[in-house]
């Protein structure tokens, strides 16, 4: 019984933010506390008095830096420093922090970024798939290849938000690592449906996209949960990253397997995912080990007593939500809906999602291999080339984001529609010189790697005081961009129209049109609230010091009258 209690908790992973009743007094020094965590002792981090205050000011644990004049000189004048500080923002903060920061960074980072790099993959290997013998096998002569990824999408939309519930109830490492374990076993599944069951992929694939639905959002809103604003725009960008690095294996892993598989009696685009499957397994018992939750939930086994703390007061520094198990009620959700984000953000990322389509679509490898006549070692390996610009471009911008003080998201988010709109009303007048073809695909197809993250790291930048509201509006952002996507690609990119595309460009380019337009506005709406909470405070603090004014005054009065 002790185990299936102690698994039941894990499981479940209740909120554990240190209840407090009082003021502090005094803060424990970092040598009492660690020599009270290493003799075993329930150390308490503050002592209280019971009086009555604020707690918006209280410390869990003191995180001040105490600098001498020469190192404040040093950090403002050495080059190293600065460089640094911007390759890593945890230099020049508190040894406690460096070390929670450096774990946190390592374990969820890792988890994060391998556990959506197989979800991509395996989103996209229909589409490697495809273009190397799946449609020759399926004699997929009409819309078949739409019809499976609107049957992806059609489960991904229905299994977003009751993924959302679900995911405020139990252990994020658990969940997100059974989804990965379930969809690696559908994948294995793919295999066993021969020519004349393609309606068994259908099947499959709308299974599998019910159970990547939750899995996206989930890290999304994590992410949000253990990092602060400065920090967000980089660790997004490693995450969506990721990703897209299943664009660049994708097609040389095909390539390998069909020199090494072309004379097997499975179909060798069928080995494609066998070994998706093989490679998601190992990665799911990892999430599962290594997922730190929220730092209210935590209890990863590498985050020690102190660190928990240095987790929560990181948050509560930030002026962040720290509870995260808030149950729903219809008044909290109608709360959702007062206020501009959820109204905004949905319609800017299903423009972004939208317009990616005409990256994900075939678009590239059809022209590659019906007009150009290339060689399937080509087709599978250019498009790698525009995936690996594009990481390597999102890295540069979110670095540079985030040294900035991680708020000038939206100069990336309307560059990336900016790209858009030009690669696409180019592809769709076709008649164009061939270096600007192939200049027009790297247009359209690099900057998806950067549009997600600078998208989501905005979302959870504005919405960190609310911990339900964040969750709530990243998963109807998400889900409304897959409403659309489900049906809008078999209207706009049937494939008998490659590689052309005529209204697959054209749609696209006025999708993007429409995303720079939301972007503004998300933008204006952005720095209006920005000059209200500046004016409310500007006003509060005016108050509060005419209210001290008048103390002072009164006081003066008593004292000269009792003279």
């Amino acid at each position: 019984m002790g185990f299936f209690n102690s698994l039941k908790r894990q499981v479940l992973a209740k909120e554990a933010v240190p209840r407090r009743t009082g003021r502090p007094q005094t803060v424990a020094k970092e040598n009492e506390l660690e020599s009270s965590i290493s003799k075993g002792n329930n150390a308490e981090i503050v002592v209280y008095e019971d009086l009555d205050s604020s707690w918006d000011d209280v410390p869990y644990i003191d995180l001040d830096l105490k600098l001498t004049a020469e190192e404040i000189h040093y950090r403002e004048t050495s080059k190293i420093f600065k460089i640094k500080k911007f390759l890593w923002d945890g230099t020049g903060r508190h040894p406690l922090e460096q070390r929670y920061l450096l774990k946190l960074d390592f374990f969820l980072l890792s988890s994060s970024c391998l556990g959506y790099f197989i979800k991509n993959l395996n989103q996209s290997n229909i589409t490697t798939a495809f273009v190397n013998g799946m449609e020759e096998y399926y004699t997929m002569n009409h819309n078949q290849y739409n019809y499976m990824t609107t049957l992806f999408t059609v489960g991904y939309i229905i299994g977003q938000i009751p993924s959302n519930l679900i995911l405020h109830r139990l252990s994020a490492r658990f969940y997100l690592g059974s989804l990965e374990v379930l969809w690696s076993l559908l994948t294995v599944l793919m295999i066993t449906c021969g020519k004349d069951n393609i309606k068994g992929i259908y099947a499959i694939r709308f299974f599998l996209g019910f159970l990547e639905s939750g899995y996206f959002p989930g890290l999304e809103w994590l992410l949000g949960s253990n990092y602060s604003t400065a920090e967000l725009s980089k660790r997004s960008a490693f995450f969506a990253v990721a990703g897209n690095l299943s664009g660049i294996i994708s097609g040389p892993l095909q390539q390998a397997i069909l020199q090494r598989f072309g004379k097997s009696s499975l179909p060798p685009f069928k080995w494609m995912f066998v070994f998706d499957a093989v490679i998601s397994f190992p990665i799911a018992i990892y999430t599962m080990f290594v997922d730190p939750n929220t730092p209210s939930t935590t209890d990863a086994w590498y985050f020690s007593e102190q660190d928990k703390l240095v987790g929560l007061e990181r948050r509560r520094r930030i002026g962040a939500e720290l509870t995260t198990r808030t149950p729903y009620t219809w008044a909290k959700i109608k709360s959702f809906f007062n206020t501009w984000h959820i109204y905004v953000f949905p319609l800017l990322f299903l423009a972004y999602n939208n317009t990616c389509a005409a990256n994900s679509q075939p678009t590239f490898q059809t022209w590659m291999k019906i007009t150009l006549k290339e060689p399937s070692h080509v087709y599978n390996t250019y498009t790698s080339i525009v995936a690996a610009v594009g990481i390597v471009l999102t890295v540069i911008f979110a670095y540079v984001n985030d040294f900035l003080g991680g708020r000038k998201n939206v100069f990336f988010v309307a560059g990336y529609f900016i790209c858009l709109i030009i690669g696409c009303a180019s592809l769709s007048y076709w008649d164009i010189p061939r270096g600007w073809h192939w200049f027009s695909y790297f247009l359209i197809g690099s900057p998806t790697s950067w549009g997600q993250p600078f998208i989501f790291s905005w979302v959870n930048r504005l919405l960190f005081a609310n911990d339900m509201k964040r969750s709530f509006v990243v998963v109807i952002t998400n889900t409304l961009a897959y409403v659309t996507g489900a049906w809008v690609p078999i209207l706009t990119w049937n494939t008998a129209d490659k590689p052309r595309y005529f209204i697959g460009f054209t749609y696209t380019a006025c999708l993007a049109a429409f995303g720079l337009v939301m972007t503004a506005i998300a933008y204006y709406l952005t720095k209006r609230d920005e000059r209200l909470a500046k004016q409310a405070q500007e006003e509060q603090a005016s108050l509060q010091s005419e209210e001290s004014t008048s103390i002072r005054a009164n006081n003066e009065k008593i004292y000269s009258t009792d003279i």
